[in-house]
């Protein structure tokens, strides 16, 4: 059964973001960029929220007050560009983050913002650190293969083990 592909919190952001204050709207330079983006991509729908997310089909939600606001939005576009909806294995999420970023070093480009390559990096890090967890067997604590969404091959006990 194919997992949403943003129905867990597996990122967290490691450069923490300004908490925001219901009094702190975006800066003029962020707020130009944001309704550049909704004038050339009209089917997607920006809203603010309590992270970045792209919550499939058409909605993709921002935090005001991030000092990486432009290029984690993109990111978020990217998804959306990507028509990234759903994930059936663990590595299969990993690839979609790391087209997505790809994808943003493009839109990065066409909307003159620099790509930060090193924030990149530490965000696909959450995500092969959850992959890396998704795959350790519970007995032993040997790597697992992913033989299916719902189960592993434990190559050292010999066994499938079927996730929770």
């Amino acid at each position: 059964m194919p997992a949403s592909i943003f129905s867990d919190n597996v990122r967290e952001q490691k450069t923490p973001p300004r908490l925001p204050d219901a009094t702190s709207p975006l800066s003029e330079k962020n707020l130009a960029f944001l309704d550049n983006l909704k004038s050339a991509y009209p089917n997607f729908s920006f809203k603010p929220g309590r992270k970045f997310l792209f919550r499939p089909p058409k909605s993709i939600f921002y935090l005001e007050s991030n000092e990486n606001f432009r290029l984690l939005l993109l990111h978020e576009l990217a998804h959306a560009l990507l028509g990234h909806f759903t994930f059936n294995r663990s590595l299969e999420r990993l690839t979609i983050e790391r087209d997505a970023w790809a994808k943003t070093r493009e839109l990065c480009e066409t909307h003159g913002v620099t790509f930060d390559e090193s924030l990149a990096e530490t965000e696909l890090d959450t995500y092969r650190d959850w992959v890396h967890q998704k795959t350790l067997c519970k007995t032993c604590g040997a790597t697992c293969l992913e033989i299916s969404s719902e189960s592993l091959f434990c190559p050292f006990c010999q066994k499938i083990i079927k996730r929770s």
